[in-house]
């Protein structure tokens, strides 16, 4: 039997907080949950740690002189002990909030017709982890302030459930403020449109995940089309989410060193691999003989060594997809999808 991420939760612990065991807390903060299997020396710790420091010191020359070498180094993983300076780097975030001193107060102040909303959600937040579990206690209270800021900053948009995948991260690692403008930088930057009315842009990435697995793999691309296992049945909550409620927590925290850095094309890929490392066995997609088994299979009960950071990594970073093949995939899918529309 497969085992869960660290970060999902049963049926019954989405009720209730019973999950949640303080005495058995994970380094990232999750109850009942082991880290995987990783565990860099500290040697080599320390030497990334220094490297990733002196390029913090020196990031926007670095940016503009010599990408290929944050790229690298972003693939490889940053240090959890910089996460948090290095992603609101990576983002921009640093720069926002420098620019807009006071801001984030000031926002608070106001009132937002999305509350009622955040109110309900906030509890239903990373049940798991020691930071949430309490009701109102500093995690949650930090959660409502992010979430009711960019509601007001951006009335566009307001709110979507999502965004508390997304803020729940940052909080992690971040106090309010800095987690604040990192998720208008993520949203604003990485995920435009996303938590938009339809959610178009999240289709359209879905289209172009659907349409890259069939140039990579045309058998699994027909298996899923012979079962009828459609992008919109899973990959809203992957693409949303970030894969914070899909993958185990280190290979979560990896991912997002790379999309910071590369970009949306991260998650399209992350998907893309997710698929071929579920469906290339064809005894799999024999068993997968329908709808509900595959889609199950796909969300829900993947192999855990599969999921695992290192392993899941070194398929990820072997998927080879151009830059010209993501931008002709993507305009042929758009241009489907608004004839779709008009």
């Amino acid at each position: 039997m497969s085992k869960k991420p660290v970060n999902d939760l049963s049926k019954k612990q989405r009720k209730t907080c019973e999950g949640f065991n303080p005495k058995t807390v994970n380094k990232y903060g999750f109850s009942n949950t082991v880290c995987g299997t990783s565990s860099p020396n500290s040697f080599l710790i320390r030497e990334r740690e220094h490297k990733w420091f002196e390029m913090l010191k020196n990031w926007d020359h670095l940016m503009t002189s010599n990408y290929n070498k944050v790229r690298v180094r972003c693939r490889k993983g940053i240090p959890h002990s910089l996460r948090a300076a290095a992603w609101r780097a990576l983002s921009g975030a640093a720069n926002l909030q420098q620019k807009n001193p006071g801001m984030f107060e000031d926002l608070l102040q106001k009132e937002s017709e999305w509350m009622v909303y955040i109110e309900k959600d906030l509890p239903r937040a990373y049940q798991l982890h020691e930071l949430f579990t309490e009701k109102d206690g500093l995690g949650q209270t930090e959660m409502r302030k992010v979430l009711k800021a960019y509601s007001i900053y951006n009335p566009k948009v307001g709110y979507c459930q999502g965004m508390t995948s997304i803020a729940g991260i940052l909080l992690m690692l971040m106090p309010a403020e800095q987690a604040f403008w990192s998720l208008v930088s993520i949203i604003n930057k990485y995920l435009p449109g996303y938590f938009s009315a339809g959610l178009l842009a999240v289709q359209l990435d879905g289209r172009v995940m659907e349409s890259l697995v069939h140039d990579i793999d045309p058998k699994i691309s027909a298996f899923l089309k012979k079962n009828d296992v459609q992008a919109t049945f899973y990959a809203i909550e992957w693409f949303l989410c970030a894969y914070t409620r899909t993958l185990p927590w280190e290979t979560v925290l990896r991912i997002w060193d790379m999309f910071l850095c590369e970009g949306v094309k991260v998650l399209i890929k992350t998907g893309v691999t997710l698929i071929l490392l579920a469906f290339s066995d064809k005894k799999v997609r024999d068993a997968c003989d329908s709808f509900d088994k595959a889609l199950k299979y796909l969300k829900y009960k993947l192999p855990e060594h599969l999921l695992e950071e290192d392993f899941f990594m070194n398929e990820l970073l072997g998927l080879h997809i151009s830059e010209e093949q993501f931008k002709e995939t993507h305009l042929a899918q758009l241009a489907k999808l608004k004839e779709n529309f008009s």
